[in-house]
C-alpha cells in the first residue's frame, strides 16, 4: 500500500501568528460534513469548527472547538489560541513545537520537557469527529468543549437554551432537531455548575469574516469538561448521537485513503506527494446523500453546483479511477434534470451550460472506461437535453442560426447586484456555442455506436453551428465574448480545450498569443 503524504510546519512559522493563522486544514466525512480550522487551532472563520454536520445546504457548526489545558509539574498551561474582540487569549500557539498533517492534523506541544500530541480524526460516512491526546507521563489534560449549534452561514449573537443529559464520561446536547453526543471512553466528564450566563464564552472574533465585510463576533457555550485519568492518552468523541469504535475507524480510514492512492497510482503511475495530496483533496468533494452520489463544489461555504460538478468530474473521478462514483454522479444529476436543464444549485435551473458539461463528462467517462452499456442506459436522457435546447426551455433556445441563445445571468458569470447582473451576457456567449458544438459532436459519436439513424442529423446541426460560429465570433485575431460583444475575455479558452473544437491551429495560436499579452 502507498504511504500517506505528510506536511510539517515548524515552530518558527507557528510562533508567527500573523503568518500561521493564514494556514488552514480540512477533514471531511464524505457526507458533506467537515472539520476545519487553522494550524494554530484558532478559528478565523464562522465556517471553522471541529464538527460540522447535517444536510449540505443545512449544515450546522455543532462543536466549534475545544479549550484544552495541560498540567505539567503542578503548573497549568493553556494550549488553545483564540482571537477575541480586543485580545488574543490564551496564546497556546507559543507552546507549539510543530504542526503535522499526515493527512490528519496533529498539534505537537512541548512544555517543560514533556511532549503532548493532539490529533484530530474524521471518518468517511460518519458524522463524528475524534480528538486523541497522547502525552508523556506526568501530564494531565483538561478539555472544555465549546458548542455552537448554528448554521455555517450565521453566528451566535445571543444565548441559547440547550436540552442537556449528562453521564459519567460525557453528555448529550439537543436543540433544533440536532443531537450532539460528546464522550470519552477513558476519562471523566464534569458538568459545568456555573450559573447559565457564566457558561458562555463571549465575543470570539473571526478575522477572515471581518475582512469580507461580514458579521464576525459570536458566543460559544461550555457544558462542562473532560479530565484525563492518569493514563497517557485521552480520547474525545463528538457525534450526532452514535458511538464510535475509535481504533477500528482510524484503521479503516487509513486503509481507505491508502486504497484511493493505490487506485490512482495504477492509472497514472505517479507516486510523488504532490499527486497524493491532489487525490486526497479530490476525495473531499465526492459526497454520498440519501438520494445519490454528488459533488460538493468547494469548502467551506459552497454546496452542490451542477456546472462545477461536471467540469470537475474528470479530475475528481476519472483520473483517480473512481468510475463507479462517476457513473452514480451522472445518474444523480440526470435524475434532477428538468426540461433539459441540470440544476445549477438545488432546485435552481438557471445554468445554460451545466447540461452541456454533463454530456462532455459522459464522453470523458466513456473514453476512460469503454463502458458503452452505461451510455446506452442514459442516451435517451442525453437526447432529451439536446431536444430541449433545440426547441427552447427556460431561457435557453437554439436560434435560426443554430447557435444557442440564453437570457442574462445563465453563464458562470452570474453575479447579481441590486437585482441586476454584473455581466449580463444575454445573447450567445462564446463558451456556450463551443459547448453546444462539442455536445452535438459527442451525440453524433454515440449515435454511430447506438442509434445510427440519428447520427446524420447531429452531424448536420454541428456543421451549421460551426458555420455560424465563425461568421459571428471570429474577428480575425480572437473570439468575441458574445455575438454582440467583442470584449476580450478568457471565456473563449473553452472553445480551445474541449474534445471537439471548431477553431483551427492558427486561430488557437492567435488567441493564446493575445491572451498572454492582455491577461
Amino acid at each position: 500500500m502507498p504511504m500517506l503524504p505528510k506536511i510539517k510546519i515548524e515552530k518558527d512559522v507557528l510562533n508567527d501568528i500573523d503568518k500561521a493563522k493564514k494556514l488552514e486544514w480540512l477533514l471531511t466525512n464524505g457526507l458533506g460534513g467537515y472539520s476545519s480550522s487553522t494550524v494554530l487551532g484558532m478559528n478565523t472563520r464562522k465556517y471553522h469548527g471541529l464538527l460540522i454536520a447535517g444536510e449540505v445546504d443545512k449544515r450546522q457548526v455543532l462543536l466549534s472547538k475545544v479549550e484544552d489545558e495541560a498540567e505539567v509539574n503542578g503548573n497549568k498551561y493553556q494550549l488553545s489560541t483564540n482571537r477575541y474582540l480586543d485580545v488574543v487569549h490564551p496564546k497556546g500557539y507559543l507552546l507549539l513545537k510543530e504542526f503535522i498533517i499526515d493527512p490528519f492534523p496533529t498539534f505537537v506541544f512541548e512544555i517543560d520537557g514533556k511532549r503532548i500530541e493532539k490529533k484530530i480524526y474524521m471518518f468517511h460516512g460518519k458524522n463524528a469527529v475524534v480528538i486523541v491526546y497522547d502525552f508523556d507521563e506526568g501530564v494531565r489534560i483538561t478539555a472544555r468543549p465549546l458548542i455552537a449549534f448554528r448554521s455555517i452561514y450565521s453566528l451566535n449573537v445571543g444565548v441559547k437554551n440547550f436540552e442537556q443529559d449528562f453521564f459519567s464520561n460525557g453528555m448529550i446536547a439537543r436543540i433544533d432537531g440536532f443531537n450532539l453526543k460528546m464522550y470519552s471512553p477513558d476519562s471523566i466528564f464534569q458538568k459545568n455548575e456555573c450559573e447559565e450566563m457564566k457558561k458562555w464564552y463571549w465575543n470570539f472574533f473571526y478575522e477572515e469574516d471581518a475582512s469580507r465585510g461580514e458579521e464576525a463576533v459570536e458566543h460559544l457555550y461550555n457544558p462542562g469538561w473532560f479530565v484525563s485519568n492518569g493514563k497517557k492518552r485521552m480520547v474525545l468523541v463528538a457525534s450526532l448521537g452514535e458511538d464510535v469504535n475509535v481504533d477500528e475507524e482510524i484503521k479503516n480510514e487509513i486503509k481507505r485513503k491508502k486504497g484511493l492512492l493505490k487506485n490512482f497510482e495504477k492509472i497514472c503511475k505517479i507516486k510523488e506527494d504532490w499527486a497524493k495530496w491532489l487525490v486526497l483533496s479530490a476525495d473531499n468533494h465526492i459526497i454520498s446523500k440519501q438520494d445519490g452520489t454528488s459533488i460538493i463544489a468547494g469548502y467551506h461555504w459552497f454546496g452542490e453546483w451542477g456546472r462545477d460538478a461536471f467540469i470537475s468530474l474528470p479530475g475528481l473521478c476519472l483520473v483517480t479511477g473512481r468510475f463507479n462514483e462517476a457513473r452514480e454522479i451522472i445518474k444523480y444529476f440526470l435524475s434532477k434534470t428538468k426540461f433539459g436543464l441540470v440544476p445549477n444549485t438545488t432546485d435552481n435551473y438557471n445554468s445554460v451550460d451545466a447540461s452541456l458539461w454533463l454530456i462532455n463528462a459522459v464522453y470523458k467517462y466513456y473514453l476512460a472506461t469503454d463502458d458503452l452499456e452505461f451510455v446506452i442506459q442514459i442516451f435517451d436522457r442525453m437526447k432529451a437535453i439536446i431536444s430541449f435546447y433545440m426547441n427552447g426551455t427556460n431561457g435557453v433556445s437554439m436560434d435560426k442560426d443554430f447557435l444557442i441563445y440564453s437570457r442574462e445571468g445563465m453563464t458562470w458569470m452570474d453575479a447579481f447586484v441590486d437585482g441586476k447582473p454584473v455581466t449580463p451576457r444575454e445573447g450567445k456567449p462564446v463558451e456556450i456555442q463551443a459547448l453546444w458544438y462539442n455536445a452535438l459532436k459527442i451525440m453524433e459519436f454515440f449515435a454511430r455506436k447506438i442509434d445510427s439513424k440519428s447520427s446524420y442529423s447531429y452531424s448536420l446541426f454541428a456543421d451549421n453551428v460551426k458555420d455560424s460560429f465563425f461568421k459571428k465570433f471570429w474577428n480575425g485575431s480572437y473570439l468575441k465574448d458574445t455575438d454582440k460583444d467583442d470584449t476580450f475575455r478568457p471565456n473563449q479558452l473553452v472553445a480551445l480545450s474541449l474534445p471537439f473544437v471548431m477553431v483551427d491551429k492558427n486561430m488557437k495560436e492567435s488567441i493564446l498569443k493575445i491572451m498572454r499579452e492582455k491577461l
